[in-house]
């Protein structure tokens, strides 16, 4: 059997390489919403196996175990809270509660004092952690989150750790640490390997959820499309999509055009306003093209820019409607009251001039929108055959 020190510690690697990797790339994306609530619950990990390895390691691991146990709640109560902002419902009642029961645990935990032993306050925590898992596993059926396929993984795990959760609260209340069923079955062992595989789930479904807010699944009849919650198709479903609209428009003999929309200073705006600022000229950035966007169109997102799809009557009425669109996107932002009001590049590409290749109408606009971005007044440019 392998002592409970190594065990913590290899459950310490896994966890917090799995949380660094999350973080980095939640910094790299600059997150908002339901990544951002799960970066919390990684972060919670991280501080509850460095919080158990100090209780290994000193010889007066009172305080050590409270934090441990306590931020373990707190983690299982923002993997809930993270569902919950997924599926666009409201996280603050939610997170009253997550944060009672985190400050429960606490004083749970060390008001019986140092000679209450190491399992002070355990039962209220396997509680915690296994009805905030139950309730993270309801969630993870419901709404935007239910309608994706990679989300099994979160239900699935979170009911396992609920239901292993609720039994080893029942044996410990019942049978005590010392007896043979919580040796056997619940001991810090097993638990740390339970941890390990809800760790590793955890980061690959969060990822694939975040990164794949959109997923699409193309097999040789159809092709699947989910949009985001916010109703912006991702890079892979808007160019799954786009094809197929510009067959039809070709066989018809009509005109297509595509209009890329970029914001080439929102990392600067970051810097110089701070992460606040930004993430919400991003957001209303998004929800504005979405909402300014010709009503029969295709709106999407690639690596760098808003993407819309339409059929234009002419070819200046393309650039009207794009003109249109980017002055309405300044008007919000100066109606808000921005600390700064960024610069839109905006490029239209059309089949008249491109043909109706999906490739190279996407690539054409977004070319010119970065030339637009960088021009004197940001005006409309039309993209032109290399």
């Amino acid at each position: 059997m392998i002592d409970l020190f190594t065990v913590n510690l290899i459950v310490a690697i896994v966890t917090l390489t799995a949380g660094v990797l999350y973080l980095v790339e939640t910094l790299l994306r600059r997150e908002v919403g339901a990544g951002r609530v799960w970066a919390l619950a990684f972060l919670s990990g991280m501080l509850t196996v460095t919080a158990y390895l100090v209780w290994q390691a000193t010889s007066e691991p009172w305080i050590a175990i409270a934090i441990g146990n306590s931020s373990l709640v707190a983690t299982g109560g923002f993997f809930w809270l993270g569902g919950r902002s997924f599926n666009g419902r409201s996280i603050r009642i939610p997170g009253v509660l997550v944060a009672a029961a985190v400050v429960g645990q606490l004083l749970a935990t060390l008001l019986p004092g140092p000679q209450a032993g190491d399992w002070a306050g355990s039962v209220q925590m396997f509680l915690g952690i296994a009805t905030f898992s139950l309730l993270g596993s309801i969630e993870s059926r419901r709404g935007a989150m239910g309608a994706v396929l990679s989300s099994l993984g979160f239900t699935i795990v979170l009911a396992l750790v609920a239901v292993y959760y609720y039994g080893r609260a029942f044996v410990l209340a019942t049978q005590g640490p010392e007896s043979p069923i919580f040796m056997t079955w619940f001991s810090s062992s097993i638990t740390g390997l339970v941890s390990i595989v809800l760790t590793i789930v955890a980061l690959t479904t969060a990822t694939m959820l975040r990164s794949g807010r959109v997923t699409v699944r193309q097999d040789r009849d159809h092709a699947i499309l989910e949009v985001s919650p916010d109703g912006i198709l991702s890079p892979t479903s808007f160019r799954a999509a786009l094809p197929s609209v510009l067959t039809r428009a070709q066989n018809s003999g009509e005109l297509f055009g595509v209009v890329a929309l970029r914001i080439d200073d929102l990392s600067h705006i970051g810097v110089a306003f701070g992460t606040g600022e930004q993430e919400a000229i991003d957001e209303g950035f998004r929800r504005g093209v979405r909402r300014y966007a010709p009503t029969f169109s295709l709106v999407g997102e690639a690596e760098d820019a808003m993407l819309i799809a339409f059929e234009p009557p002419t070819a200046a009425d393309a650039r009207r409607i794009a003109s249109r669109v980017q002055r309405r996107l300044l008007d919000d932002f100066a109606a808000r009251g921005s600390a700064v009001i960024p610069v839109i590049g905006i490029g239209v590409a059309l089949s008249d001039d491109l043909g109706h290749d999906a490739s190279a109408l996407v690539e054409a606009a977004q070319r010119a929108a970065r030339r637009s971005s960088t021009s004197p007044d940001a005006s409309v440019i039309l993209a032109e055959a290399e």
